[in-house]
């Protein structure tokens, strides 16, 4: 796999791979999880996840993210503007992707990948922590780590029917130790549809925090191989792996799903140019190398450094934050270049918070059971009465009453 000259620092300081298409990562650190007490890095052993973490290893080019853009652009018929406005090459802040106009809920499926001595299990309860930080972090809702940042009205959920119809958790299991090494061509048979899912896949990220195969300007979406993984150790809130525990390895990753770059791809880039060079975003400060840590001050190209952004590689406890800009270009990336994978309003374009499932604009039993189960997961579709957070009668209630309804 050959790297784009213009991609070079990028890459260099990625935190987490970007890699092209069904490829496996071909310059990496030897990295191997055989449990979390048991961890080969660079043919050391350590002996905690911790331990790997004041080692260093992660404050490096390859080790963090190691998303790619392929920088083979595609491009879509114009909806209601153009692809061209969030190519690539360039972003043009336009009102038409603006949060206002409306909330984008996005379905989630999570394929939790463990070996067979059940490293890398998950629990149901951390993988909806995960989508709970997602839409703290994307929504920027009031008193969480995410609320200094700006909401740009994604919801996401996990997904309450599968690809054939059926009533499901949004959570598949499997065990193989080689999709866990992330090997193996795994996407290919548990991937849902591309179109229609995000699908999130925990394994052992190929020795990086997280990755996704490419930018989907770069042609990605629709296949198997477009995904999200993430390390499973930084998965979920309160994850085992500190200081990558409050699930921001994934808010990052699902930025570059949604069509982000690093804020230092480009480097000290010219900010007459700010919307077609460095990060394609006016509103991020051009940057000369990734942030590590958490430092409390950090000046880079002579301004403060983006280390607060969510697609800087800061340590999860200090990012807190997309810009306006940034929200746009993912709005403008979903519509133009994920057009099937989500509907305006709350629950997926649902003609009322009972309408859960597909098919949406009627009620039936398919809507019930997808109900119960998110009532029993305490899942947010089945939050439906006060107190919030509280799963009881007055939700089951107050589903009833809606479903008899009917759809207005």
């Amino acid at each position: 796999m050959t790297i784009k000259p213009v991609l070079a620092i990028a890459v260099a300081a990625c935190a987490c791979p970007v890699l092209a298409g069904d490829e496996s990562p071909l310059a990496r650190p030897s990295f191997q999880v055989i449990d979390d007490n048991t961890i080969y890095a660079n043919d050391t052993l350590y002996n905690s996840w911790q331990a790997l973490a004041e080692s260093g290893y992660f404050d490096t080019n390859q080790t963090h993210c190691i998303t790619q853009p392929s920088m083979q652009g595609v491009q879509q018929g114009p909806a209601r503007g153009s692809s061209n406005d969030c190519s690539f090459n360039n972003t043009s802040i336009e009102g038409q992707y603006n949060p206002s106009n409306g909330l984008i809920s996005i379905p989630v499926v999570v394929h939790v990948i463990q070996n067979t001595g059940g490293t890398g299990f998950i629990s149901e309860s951390r993988v909806q922590s995960q989508i709970d930080v997602l839409n703290e972090d994307f929504q920027a809702i009031a008193g969480t780590n995410g609320s200094n940042g700006t909401d740009s009205q994604f919801e996401f959920f996990l997904a309450t029917e599968d690809p054939s119809g059926n009533p499901t958790s949004g959570i598949t299991y499997s065990t193989n130790n080689t999709w866990f090494n992330d090997s193996g061509s795994y996407w290919n048979t548990l991937a849902w549809n591309t179109n229609r899912y995000l699908n999130i896949y925990t394994n052992s990220a190929s020795g990086a925090l997280g990755y996704v195969p490419d930018l989907p300007q770069g042609g990605i979406v629709g296949s198997n191989s477009d995904r999200v993984v993430v390390l499973y150790s930084t998965f979920g809130r309160n994850a085992p792996f500190v200081p990558f525990h409050l699930g921001r390895t994934t808010t990052h990753e699902v930025g570059h799903y949604l069509g982000l770059y690093h804020t230092f791809t480009g480097g000290c880039a010219s900010a007459s140019g700010c919307s077609n060079n460095g990060d394609r975003i006016c509103d991020t400060n051009p940057e000369s190398s990734p942030t590590f840590g958490c430092p409390g001050s950090r000046s880079s190209c002579g301004l403060q450094a983006p280390k607060d952004n969510y697609m800087d590689y800061s340590d999860d406890i200090c990012m807190q934050k997309f810009t306006p800009n940034q929200a746009n270009r993912m709005r403008c990336t979903l519509e133009h270049y994920r057009p099937n994978l989500a509907s305006e309003g709350p629950g997926g374009g649902a003609c009322s918070p009972a309408d859960l499932v597909a098919p949406f604009g009627s009620l039936d039993f398919a809507d019930v059971s997808a109900f119960l189960i998110a009532f029993n997961g305490g899942a947010p579709q089945a939050d439906l009465a006060l107190p919030a957070g509280v799963f009881d009668f007055s939700d089951i209630g107050a589903f009833l009453t809606l479903f008899g309804a009917g759809c207005p």
